[in-house]
């Protein structure tokens, strides 16, 4: 009988989501931490298979595009950049705090990017040209992630939360392995040396170059995360 009743219980959850684009998981006091991270880490692979009705998109893979930097000498873009490895993120600690209006999201995911890049300029000590297709790999990306919001009513009188910033914080905790075709117009020699260099170096170039590319992701989960909560009413989603 109490199997029968949680699928009905469910199943209700699941007409709901259909009807009212509510992820279908428990409604948590946003004081209470663990509530939270189990119901982020229920939500996430629902969340990054886009959600039409409310006109987020797939998360996963992310589609990046024009991303370019000038960083400590290095002159590089990236187009039709594609993000793997959001959906498998797990996440550590969910932190809701009223009086601040800040959340702060601790979470961890093995990623790979691949596009079209262009770089010039130096990498640390080495100077670097290229043209061509990246694959980068990396393991165990431990990010800390704050969005700043604010409140508003709509019309039915029911609470909205409005992210009015965000910030986040990176390291890249178990490796990083960088894959670039054309570099330096196809001379081996060159290119092998530089991928001896990148892939020994992986830690300090992951640090020193690393926070444009994955603040080019931060600001696309950010965008559907404002899109989320501005379509959807606070008391829908938590237990407030």
């Amino acid at each position: 009988m109490k199997v029968l009743i949680k699928f009905i219980h469910f199943t209700i959850f699941l007409v709901g989501l259909g009807s009212a684009s509510v992820l279908p998981v428990e409604k948590c006091k946003l004081e209470d931490s663990t509530c939270l991270q189990k119901a982020f880490q229920e939500a996430l692979p629902l969340f990054c298979d886009g959600l039409p009705d409310l006109d987020i998109e797939v998360l996963d893979p992310m589609h990046i595009d024009d991303l370019a930097f000038d960083v400590s000498g290095l002159q590089f873009s990236m187009k039709d950049g594609q993000l793997k490895g959001l959906k498998g993120a797990v996440f550590e600690k969910i932190k809701w705090d009223l009086k601040k209006k800040r959340i702060e999201v601790d979470y961890h995911l093995n990623g790979a990017v691949r596009g079209h890049y262009t770089a010039g300029g130096r990498v640390l000590i080495l100077p670097i040209t290229g043209d061509g297709q990246m694959k980068l790999r990396l393991k165990n990306v431990a990010i800390q992630m704050y969005i700043d919001y604010k409140m508003d009513k709509d019309a039915e009188g029911k609470n909205h939360v409005l992210p009015t910033k965000y910030d986040f914080t990176f390291e890249v905790k178990d490796g990083a392995h960088f894959n670039m075709s054309n570099l330096f117009n196809g001379n081996k020699d060159l290119s092998d040396a530089m991928h001896s260099f990148l892939n020994d170096n992986w830690k300090q170039v992951s640090q020193e170059f690393g926070r444009p590319m994955i603040d080019g992701a931060a600001k696309i989960l950010y965008k559907n995360v404002k899109i989320f909560f501005k379509n959807i009413p606070l008391e829908d989603i938590a237990d407030v």
